[in-house]
């Protein structure tokens, strides 16, 4: 184990390295990382309703329109009433959307191809456990109540 005020600079690392790979995500995919797991879920589906694009995104409703909203103003995702419930929206993914996402995974590839490369699968493997860990007891925090 590390000394524990070492712990304070590893938290706030890992928030950095996620805001860096944000950006470089951003910059060079032309899309959020969040609209473009919107499209990857869009994908695996037919269609759905909004709120169950919400529950897979775990986002709230106000952020969830607003980016169905953007999908749709780019011609990536098509929204419309639920004509059996018209409280209902449904969403889909365009094929602009699909189109995009594929344009996207080929330089996605590359992206993680630089960044991880010189990395052994021994690191890799470590890392991703490490990585698993923390989300696992960082998961396991934000339902405890006690604290």
């Amino acid at each position: 184990m590390c000394p524990r005020q070492n712990y304070s600079e590893l938290f706030f690392l890992i928030k950095q390295v996620d805001l860096q790979l944000t950006q470089v995500f951003e910059n060079k995919l032309d899309i959020s990382v969040t609209r473009y797991e919107m499209l990857l879920h869009l994908l695996s589906a037919t269609v759905m309703t909004q709120t169950q694009l919400q529950q897979k995104m775990r986002i709230n409703q106000a952020a969830i329109t607003r980016h169905v909203k953007i999908l749709e103003d780019k011609g990536l995702a098509i929204r419309a009433r639920n004509p059996k419930n018209n409280r209902e929206v449904l969403v889909q993914i365009s094929s602009a959307g699909k189109t995009l996402l594929t344009r996207c995974d080929e330089k996605k590839h590359v992206i993680i191809e630089q960044l991880f490369d010189h990395y052994s699968e021994e690191q890799m493997a470590l890392f991703k456990a490490f990585l698993t860990d923390v989300n696992e007891r960082s998961t396991t925090l934000l339902n405890d109540h006690t604290i």
